[in-house]
C-alpha cells in the first residue's frame, strides 16, 4: 500500500469513528441515562400502587401512568428563562436553563429547595452557576457551587448579593402579565442560596450601634420600637378580626411573614429598614464591615430597593377610617403618643395613650 492510500485509510477510519460517536450522541445523548433510571424507578414505584389499588378509578388513572413510564418519550426538558426580553411582548432572552433535562424528579429537587424558592421560574444557575444550557455533563458543571454551604462561600462582597438580586429582577415575569404569578417581589429578604435570609434581632444591633450611633438608636428604641405597644392598646385592633389585625402587624413588626402569620420581633426595629441582617451582620464579624454597611443601606433612601414604601402609603390606615368612622369617635388615635407635643390642636400639650381612647359602645 502507498503512503498516499495509508493516509487516505487512516483518515478515512478517523472519520467513521467521529461519524459513529456523533451518531451515538445525537441518538443515544448522555443525558438519556438519567431519564431512563428515573423513569424506571417510578414505573416499578407505580406498579406496586397499581397491584394495592381497590377502586375501578384509581385503577384507571394508575394505569395511563404506569403506560407512560413504561414508554416514555425522552426529552431534552429546559426552562425559558426571561432573559432581557419581556414576557408581556410574547418573548424570552437568551437564557434557557436545561438542568432538569438529568435532574428530572422534581419531587426531590423540591424537597432539597427552599420551599419558597421557584426554581421553575428561575432555574438553577441563578443560585448554583455553571452553564444552565449546556446537556455535557462536565461542561455544565464547570464552575458550579452545590449545597449551600459552597454557595455561601460566594460570598466575599456585597457586589456578590448585588449581583445575584439583580438576576432575579431580571428573570421576574411582570406583575402586568396575568400569565405569570408573582414571586421573590422583594429580593432584599433572600440569602445567596435562595433561602430566605434569618432576622438576627435587634439586640445583636444595638451591642455595637448604641456606642456607635447612639442618637439614631435611642430616638428609635423611644418611638419605632415601641409601636406595637400603642398598636396593641387600639380599639380597632383590640375590636378587629383576624384580617384586619394582619393589616396593622405588616407595617408594626418586623419581619412579618404573610403565609405563617409569623414576625421576628413587635414594633419597627432595625431589620424593619435594613432588611434581614444574617449577610450584612456577617460581614461585620468578619471585619468587613464596609461590606456590610453597603447591604443595610440597600433600601434606605437614595438606593434603587425601597423600603419605605409599602408602609408609608397615605392609604395605609384608610381601614382605620372606616372603623371610627362607623362608630363616630374620635379621631385621636391617628396621632401615636409621642407626635402629641408637635400638634396645635389639643387642649392639652401631652396626653397619654390611656386617655386618647375612645369608647366603644
Amino acid at each position: 500500500m502507498s503512503v498516499q492510500g495509508a493516509i487516505f485509510f487512516v483518515l478515512s477510519g478517523l472519520f467513521l469513528f467521529i461519524t459513529i460517536l456523533w451518531i451515538n450522541d445525537e441518538f443515544n445523548p448522555e443525558w438519556t441515562k438519567y431519564q431512563k433510571k428515573y423513569y424506571e424507578e417510578q414505573a416499578l414505584k407505580t406498579e406496586k400502587e397499581y397491584e394495592a389499588s381497590t377502586t375501578v378509578k384509581e385503577k384507571e388513572l394508575l394505569g395511563k401512568r404506569l403506560a407512560f413510564f413504561k414508554n416514555p418519550a425522552y426529552k431534552v426538558k429546559q426552562i425559558l428563562l426571561k432573559g432581557n426580553s419581556v414576557w408581556v411582548e410574547k418573548g424570552n432572552g437568551d437564557k434557557v436553563d436545561r438542568c432538569m433535562t438529568c435532574h428530572i424528579d422534581e419531587e426531590e429537587l423540591r424537597a432539597s429547595h427552599p420551599a419558597e424558592f421557584p426554581f421553575d421560574v428561575y432555574g438553577c444557575s441563578v443560585c448554583h452557576e455553571g452553564n444552565g444550557r449546556v446537556l455535557d455533563e462536565e461542561l455544565v458543571h464547570e464552575g458550579m457551587y452545590y449545597g449551600r454551604r459552597d454557595m455561601q462561600r460566594r460570598l466575599v462582597s456585597a457586589k456578590t448579593l448585588f449581583e445575584f438580586w439583580d438576576e432575579l429582577t431580571e428573570l421576574t415575569p411582570e406583575e402586568s402579565d396575568p400569565n405569570q404569578r408573582t414571586v421573590m417581589g422583594n429580593f432584599k429578604k433572600y440569602n445567596i442560596t435562595g433561602d430566605k435570609a434569618i432576622y438576627v434581632g435587634s439586640q445583636k444591633c444595638i451591642k455595637c450601634h448604641a456606642g456607635l450611633t447612639y442618637p439614631h438608636v435611642e430616638r428609635w428604641r423611644r418611638i419605632k420600637f415601641k409601636s406595637f405597644d400603642l398598636v396593641k392598646k387600639a380599639p380597632d385592633y383590640i375590636a378587629g378580626n383576624k384580617e384586619y389585625r394582619k393589616t396593622c402587624l405588616k407595617c408594626h413588626t418586623t419581619g412579618y411573614d404573610e403565609a405563617t402569620g409569623e414576625y421576628s420581633e413587635e414594633g419597627v426595629t432595625c431589620e424593619a429598614c435594613h432588611g434581614p441582617g444574617e449577610v450584612y451582620s456577617y460581614f461585620m464579624e468578619i471585619g468587613k464591615a464596609s461590606e456590610g454597611q453597603k447591604i443595610a443601606k440597600v433600601g434606605t433612601y437614595g438606593t434603587p430597593y425601597n423600603v419605605c414604601g409599602p408602609c408609608h402609603d397615605s392609604r395605609g390606615h384608610n381601614m382605620r377610617v372606616e372603623f371610627f368612622q362607623a362608630r363616630a369617635a374620635s379621631d385621636e388615635w391617628f396621632f401615636p403618643q409621642h407626635t402629641t407635643p408637635y400638634k396645635t390642636n389639643l387642649s392639652d400639650k401631652i396626653k397619654s395613650a390611656s386617655n386618647l381612647l375612645p369608647r366603644i359602645y
